[in-house]
């Protein structure tokens, strides 16, 4: 029996799932602490109700469990929201975990989940102290990253910020990506290829779970960018999910100019009610931001990733089809 507990915070959410899958095939004590019900029903006698912004309850919910890990990917998200109240989840919620953590004996180490947007996207930081948010959302990660800093936690940690994360169980933008390209409406943005910080989530949770695990010194106190290397172009991206769905050609170029009238048009439909349009300026800006973040350190402590592109996109296309997110059923030879 392994001795390790480990507590997922957040574990109902996007990479929640995976890493919750991930500690449940390894046999390990786990539990998630959440406050929505996991999205797999043999999840669910591990999960527990647990409000990490209040401090009593999220106190007494971790000494019951005596963890000796904790995963912390609770958290609240949101581009264009303009209350720091709604974020609390990223800076009183990590607080609680602070001030909690002192009246856990056997906690060797915690793993914060921080953000790309401390910065502003594209931009990558001269330091792991360097930050310049554009929005709250980046900016309660900000806060979050200053309080571990500045903590004086008697266990080990580690920050790590994640890219772009896609694959099972996403939400919002990418997932959207994938059901354009089903549908057959996405354009290349101009011939020039956009690198993007990109990681398919079973390779975001393999990195998360190697340096929570890690034995020694070296993720101490660190910070590291998770992305998937090596780096490709969203062209490359594009192309490799058309090949998989059975598409035959490259997908058409289309002038940048062009798409962002197009952009425009989606805000415009935004703003009179349509919550989700295909393309919007922030959808399209997300996608031309492209940048090389420095992922040297976290391949030193990795080596080789699990899972390729390819594997990657053909895994999420089969459980978006399991799922009825789309519109064309996979050929037996893409489902492989």
């Amino acid at each position: 029996m392994n001795s390790f507990r480990i507590c997922i915070t957040g574990g109902s959410g996007f990479i929640g799932t995976t890493a919750m899958q991930w500690a449940i095939d390894q046999s390990f004590e786990v539990i998630n602490f959440d406050i929505r019900p996991p999205k797999i029903l043999g999840h669910q006698p591990y999960w527990k109700y647990v409000d990490i912004r209040e401090k009593d309850q999220f106190t007494s919910a971790l000494e019951a469990f005596r963890p000796t890990h904790i995963w912390h990917l609770a958290a609240m998200t949101g581009m264009d929201i303009e209350d720091m109240s709604f974020f609390y989840a990223n800076t009183i919620g990590v607080q609680n975990l602070l001030e909690a953590s002192t009246s856990l004996p056997d906690l060797q180490r915690i793993l914060f989940t921080s953000s790309l947007l401390v910065c502003r996207n594209g931009y990558v930081p001269h330091s792991d102290t360097e930050y310049c948010p554009p929005n709250l959302y980046g900016e309660s990660k900000v806060i979050g990253e200053k309080m571990i800093r500045e903590s004086q936690l008697s266990c080990d940690w580690v920050i790590v910020r994640p890219t772009s994360i896609w694959g099972p169980w996403f939400e919002y933008s990418y997932k959207k990506f994938f059901q354009v390209l089903d549908l057959g409406l996405y354009l290349q943005p101009g011939k020039k290829p956009i690198i993007k910080p990109l990681s398919y989530v079973g390779n975001t949770v393999h990195m998360m779970q190697k340096l929570l695990l890690y034995h020694g010194t070296e993720v101490s106190k660190r910070t590291f960018y998770l992305c998937d290397y090596p780096q490709n172009s969203i062209q490359e991206w594009a192309d490799l999910i058309r090949t998989e769905l059975g598409k035959s050609g490259k997908t058409l170029v289309f002038p940048i100019g062009g798409l962002r009238l197009l952009a425009k048009v989606g805000d415009v439909c935004k703003v009179l009610g349509w919550n989700d349009p295909p393309l919007t300026s922030f959808r399209l800006n997300n996608i031309l931001t492209g940048a090389y973040y420095p992922i040297e350190k976290i391949q030193e402590i990795v080596n080789e990733l699990p899972f390729s592109l390819q594997q990657g996109v053909r895994q999420t296309l089969v459980w978006m089809e399991r799922q009825g997110l789309l519109c064309h059923k996979l050929t037996n030879g893409n489902k492989g």
